[in-house]
């Protein structure tokens, strides 16, 4: 691939036209989901259509990111954000979860022994609008959010509206963290931070699943990646700044693991890094320390919250009373499934934890030999965090779009090669148009995204007959 670098005027023009391209295909998105009528073929057709004009307008970006300027990437991702903080939330009901575990948390109930159904009532409007699949079922999430939630739910009470806001801000308090952590944790590991800035922070993902469909993940990501930046920092450092920074990462880290279990390993990598510098001495430290701080930051949570710790005894099992039907183990379990009822046998249950089992011991060895591998220096540790999470992905029983993020911002800081990184964003590019902005039967889902591909694919034909396409040629990048 050669590396040609465009006039500077013209390549200044064509990122304009991208920016803003993608700034349409959002404004479309959140337009035509806003209830103003369109049957629903139309409102995928059209949602589908906006969400693909700024997948590829992303995707021309990234061609060029290594040499724009860092505050011109926060401009775009600032002008993305905007138009998808009055829009409804898309592509998930997850926070309907969120404003009743508040409920439940305000009220005085147990989030971790009882569900929407029991503690609010079957006949709730609050639980009537929860997905059945989590209408019976605890928080399957740690005290930190839980203590947000009942916190949102005193201020806004079962209305969601403002629920919705306000869980929104603490995404948008999830970006910016990850718009502070992103350039320097690049900068550490001799990536691009232009580089690193476009395919996390800039990532459809982050649009559609974060601000859009006002998951916890943000946040979560946003203090373990803001906390690793920190621990690394402490670790380079010397004098009294030192272990101030990293009980300050340790801290953030240990938050957000306290949103999701799954933050630990990122200080579980960052750990094994500090440990192999150390001098016998200070390895004594970080082999008492890390696990130290992350005990006494949940238990301070845990308990001046006043949640307890039922949650970790939901840990393991609420998630994976869904079968997702992204997780490839759940895909094998069905196809064995579908196999047994050809002969008349209920197979797909049991297949389905033998396979998950098979995934979580084959997880568990892939997270040890990435340890080992930061262990001995031959990986850096937010590589092999990235590298876990991508392994929890492909062996773990839940798979969510939004889950790739976890992913996404380490790998971001830590790949170094072209191929890596267009590998990860045509992945990113693939969830980001996987999920419809709308409900549908399959008829009519399958017809509204044809409807995209055509409007799609004859807008580029069209403008590649008029000459009108902007010229896209790679920016060679630093590393």
């Amino acid at each position: 691939m050669q590396n040609v670098l465009p006039a500077p005027e013209k390549t200044g023009l064509t990122i304009s036209a991208l920016h803003w391209a993608g700034f349409l295909g959002i404004a479309v998105l959140v337009l035509v989901t806003s209830g103003i009528g369109l049957p629903s073929v139309l409102v995928v057709a059209l949602g589908v259509t906006g969400m693909a004009t700024l997948v590829l307008s992303w995707l021309g970006i990234g061609r060029l990111a290594a040499g724009l300027p860092e505050r011109r990437l926060y401009w775009m991702a600032v002008s993305w954000c905007v138009p998808l903080l009055v829009a409804r939330p898309l592509f998930s009901g997850d926070v309907n979860s969120y404003l009743a575990q508040g409920l439940i948390a305000a009220k005085g109930f147990d989030t971790y022994l009882v569900g929407p159904a029991e503690a609010l009532g079957a006949d709730s409007p609050v639980t009537l609008a929860v997905s059945h699949y989590w209408r019976d079922t605890p928080a399957p999430y740690g005290p930190a959010f839980v203590a947000l939630a009942r916190a949102i739910a005193h201020v806004a009470g079962d209305s969601f509206v403002p629920t919705v806001l306000l869980h929104r801000l603490l995404g948008l308090a999830g970006i910016a963290l990850l718009a502070w952590a992103l350039p320097r944790l690049a900068r550490r590991v001799g990536v691009s931070p232009s580089i690193a800035l476009w395919l996390a922070l800039l990532n459809p993902l982050v649009l559609w699943h974060i601000v859009a469909g006002v998951h916890n993940d943000g946040l979560m990501v946003g203090l373990m990646v803001a906390g690793l930046e920190l621990v690394l920092m402490g670790a380079a450092k010397t004098g009294a700044a030192r272990p101030a920074l990293i009980a300050a990462g340790v801290i953030a880290v240990s938050t957000g693991a306290n949103i999701k279990i799954v933050a630990v390993a990122g200080l579980l990598f960052v750990g094994v890094d500090l440990f192999r510098r150390a001098t016998p001495a200070g390895r004594v430290a970080v082999a008492l320390g890390l696990p130290a701080g992350f005990a006494a930051v949940t238990v301070a949570i845990s308990l001046g919250s006043g949640i307890g710790f039922g949650w970790v005894r939901v840990l393991s099992g609420v998630s994976g009373q869904v079968h997702s039907w992204m997780a490839p183990t759940n895909e094998l379990g069905f196809l064995v499934g579908g196999v047994g009822k050809l002969f008349g046998a209920d197979l797909t249950d049991g297949a389905i934890k033998v396979f998950s089992l098979i995934g979580a011991i084959l997880g568990l060895a892939v997270g040890a030999r990435l340890l080992w591998l930061t262990y001995r220096e031959k990986t850096h540790p937010l590589y092999g965090a990235g590298l876990t999470f991508a392994a929890m992905l492909v062996l773990g029983p839940v798979v969510q779009p939004w889950y790739l993020l976890w992913t996404v911002a380490l790998l971001a800081v830590s790949l170094t090669t072209d191929r890596g990184r267009w590998i990860l964003a045509g992945i990113s590019a693939l969830f980001g148009v996987l999920l419809p902005p709308a409900n549908g039967g399959a008829v009519s889902l399958a017809l509204g995204y044809l409807i995209a591909v055509v409007l799609i694919g004859g807008t580029l034909f069209f403008l590649k007959r008029r000459n009108l396409l902007p010229e896209i040629r790679f920016r060679k990048s630093r590393t």
